[in-house]
C-alpha cells in the first residue's frame, strides 16, 4: 500500500441507485471530497466502575463534496432534489481501483456564486443504506 496525492480522487454518481450492474458516472469539476465514518458510542458505566466504559453502536456515514459549478454537468443539483436516494462512490485515488467508498445517499447542494472568482459548487451527503468501505 503506498500513500498517493488526492489529485485523482474521483467522485461518481448513479441517480438510479444502483451499484451493479448500472456504473456510475463521474460527477465533473469536483476538487475535494470528505468522508466521516464516525463511530457512536452508548455509555454503559456501571457502579464501581473507575472509569467510564462505552460499546460501539451504528457508524454514522456522512459527508460533503466540493468543486466547481459547471453548466455541462448539474448532475449535484439533479441530485439534491431528488426524493430517493442514489448510489455515491468515492475513490481517494482512482489508479487504485480497489478502494472504493460507496453507498446510497441523500445528497444536499450549495452554490456560492460571488463577483471575484469562479462560482463554487458543494454538497453533502447522508448515508441511506448499507455503504462498502476497502
Amino acid at each position: 500500500m503506498a500513500i498517493l496525492t488526492g489529485r485523482y480522487g474521483t467522485v461518481k454518481w448513479d441517480a438510479t441507485g444502483l451499484p451493479s450492474p448500472a456504473v456510475p458516472l463521474t460527477v465533473i469539476s469536483m476538487n475535494g471530497w470528505k468522508l466521516s465514518l464516525k463511530q457512536e458510542y452508548e455509555d454503559v458505566t456501571c457502579f464501581g466502575d473507575t472509569n467510564k466504559v462505552y460499546v460501539p453502536g451504528m457508524m454514522d456515514i456522512s459527508g460533503s463534496l466540493t468543486g466547481f459549478w459547471n453548466s455541462a454537468s448539474t448532475v449535484l443539483v439533479a441530485a439534491s432534489k431528488a426524493t430517493v436516494p442514489g448510489y455515491l462512490e468515492l475513490a481517494p485515488n482512482s489508479t487504485e481501483a480497489t478502494f472504493l467508498f460507496g453507498g446510497l445517499a441523500y445528497m444536499d447542494a450549495d452554490i456560492d456564486c460571488t463577483v471575484k472568482g469562479a462560482p463554487k459548487l458543494s454538497g453533502s451527503f447522508k448515508a441511506a443504506g448499507t455503504w462498502i468501505t476497502p
